[in-house]
């Protein structure tokens, strides 16, 4: 078991998407989607940033915003196309969870990468080459029915496991093998699964 950790610099539910009955990664974050070393059993865990504090009001450095043990690993396509993520396809008239739905990709008659409508591109509709290029080259959308995301209800994470948590950009891999499974075991221990707050980043709705 492995743990991949990173800082989030925003949380608007797209990044990860944890609606419903799955937590999902398939847009943003390429270099952990494409990983050949990333395994069913994984986990990613996601911690606060000060510039996310500072754009939400919401102190949550060292917090934990979410934590996803990898249940299944599939290909984009196979995403867009599987009837269990149709929930996830973007509606841009809907409620904010629907805006943010990571379902967004998917190969047109013609075999080349089309894009649905959705919270990926500009603010006046336009394709982003820039999230296009990143989300594409991630190759997979991840997958968790084992997951916790807290957003605006984050916990502080104890000093005694601080070392989970990454200060810079990119991602960690948390090591010794011993701190992942105390972790785990405090996770577990300590919360419910599932949705246990909405995103931070919302908070820019509600002013």
């Amino acid at each position: 078991m492995k743990i991949y950790s990173y800082m989030i610099d925003h949380d608007f539910g797209l990044a990860p998407n944890p609606f419903g009955p799955y937590c999902t990664i398939a847009v943003c974050k390429p270099n952990i989607r494409k990983s050949k070393n990333l395994k069913i059993g994984d986990w990613i865990i996601g911690t606060g940033s000060k510039s996310l504090e500072k754009s939400s009001g919401i102190k949550c450095v060292s917090k934990l915003i979410y934590a996803m043990k990898i249940t299944e690993i599939i290909k984009l396509n196979k995403y867009f196309l599987d009837p269990r993520f149709e929930y996830k396809k973007p509606n841009m008239n809907g409620t904010l969870m629907t805006v943010f739905g990571d379902n967004i990709y998917f190969l047109d008659e013609s075999d080349n990468w089309a894009q649905l409508d959705c919270a990926h591109r500009n603010k006046d509709g336009i394709y982003n080459a820039e999230h296009i290029r990143k989300d594409i080259g991630g190759e997979n959308a991840l997958i968790s029915d084992l997951f916790y995301y807290f957003g605006q209800n984050a916990p502080q994470i104890p000093d005694y496991l601080s070392d989970v948590c990454h200060t810079t950009q990119g991602v960690k891999f948390v090591k010794p093998d011993e701190l992942a499974t105390q972790f785990v075991e405090w996770l577990q221990s300590n919360f419910q699964k599932g949705l246990q707050g909405l995103p931070i980043s919302w908070t820019k709705y509600e002013k």
